[in-house]
């Protein structure tokens, strides 16, 4: 099954987290470093910010990213002779990541079951003695103890 079906299956994207069209944060941070944050824009759940942890853990270049679940903000430092330039290129890199992280955990939610379903009982059902196909040096002798399953030995 491929991304497009999951998305077809799930309805709209759950996951749609942003950054604003203004409002980043800044502060110095020492003589030769300069801290940014911005407040996402979406729905920051546990899940989200699980795919995001799991994200910028597998790419180091992605690390500097720091997400702060509690206010839903992100922070990076960039050095103070950085100019704007620089600092709209780190925003970009941000934007990539978020989009990323937006599709994985969108991808991820379509997968799982929802709270409904998962209350269901199991409707599975198991082949009978005589539907098992013959194998060689395998036969059945009894059931299981559960009786849904036959032994085979």
């Amino acid at each position: 099954m491929n991304v497009v079906k999951l998305r077809e299956a799930a309805g709209p994207v759950p996951y749609d987290v942003s950054l604003p069209e203004a409002g980043l944060g800044w502060e110095k941070v020492g003589p030769l470093f300069e801290r940014y944050s911005v407040r996402l824009v979406g729905r920051v759940d546990p899940h989200w910010v699980e795919t995001y942890q799991r994200v910028t853990g597998e790419a180091p270049g992605l690390r500097r990213f720091r997400l702060d679940k509690e206010q839903a903000s992100v922070s990076f430092t960039c050095r103070a002779t950085d100019g704007p330039v620089e600092v709209m290129t780190v925003l970009k890199i941000l934007e990539g990541l978020l989009e990323r992280v937006n599709r994985e955990a969108s991808v991820a939610a379509a997968r799982r079951p929802t709270e409904s379903e998962a209350s269901l009982p199991c409707r599975c059902q198991f082949p009978s003695a005589s539907q098992l196909p013959a194998t060689p040096g395998l036969k059945v002798t009894s059931r299981s103890p559960v009786g849904a399953l036959p032994l085979l030995h």
